[in-house]
């Protein structure tokens, strides 16, 4: 493995909101990347997402939980089996991994559970897709609650897998993404599955 300064990781100046902190990873710098995890190192779950990319690029944005403040890691697997490891440092008094989500309290959660949203935009000559789920995405770290989240994603394109992401409930309730494809496909389907067995499609397009 190295340390690579070239991996973009952005993090806000101070998370004030634990239970929501926004992260970013730009790792195209690493060519022909084969696997990307990221993880943070003092989070009781410190697994975020581990991704075996194909067709995608080593790019992620998304919300967090974090517990105090830690180092979040990204490393990315190359062609030739070398991990790049790039890092930043989320500095916030923490506490978001053994708080209830609030999703599973609203009354309208029945109603509101799995609902999906997605859109496909070109940024840069990059295709990006925006997805997101209606999930409470709870860690089981408070006492009564059980642990209950989307913990794998699907995404193809004509039944050929394009990404798979093995995630954990360090994501904060209602996940939202931002992911970057390396083909020109004009339409996707993704599918969110939870540790309750459910599967949640989206059609992106």
């Amino acid at each position: 493995y190295i340390f690579d300064k070239d991996i973009e990781i952005k993090v806000p100046s101070f998370a004030d909101n634990p239970v929501q902190v926004p992260i970013y990873i730009d790792g195209k710098s690493v060519k022909n990347a084969k696997r990307m995890i990221v993880f943070a190192d003092l989070n009781p779950i410190p697994i975020i997402t581990d991704v075996e990319l194909k067709d995608f690029y080593p790019v992620i944005s998304t919300n967090i939980k974090v517990a105090q403040e830690t180092p979040l890691r990204a490393l990315i697997l190359d062609e030739n089996g070398l991990w790049h490891v790039g890092s930043a440092n989320i500095k916030s008094n923490g506490g978001g991994c053994d708080i209830s989500s609030q999703a599973s309290n609203n009354y309208e959660f029945a109603q509101l559970m799995g609902q999906t949203k997605g859109k496909i935009y070109t940024k840069k000559d990059v295709l990006r897709i925006k997805a997101s789920v209606y999930h409470p995405m709870e860690t089981g770290l408070v006492f009564g609650n059980n642990e209950f989240y989307i913990n794998k994603i699907d995404i193809k394109s004509d039944n050929v897998t394009l990404a798979s992401f093995k995630t954990t409930a360090a994501i904060s309730e209602n996940p939202r993404l931002i992911l970057e494809s390396k083909k020109n496909i004009e339409d996707f389907k993704m599918t969110f599955y939870d540790t309750d067995g459910n599967e949640f499609d989206l059609e992106v397009k």
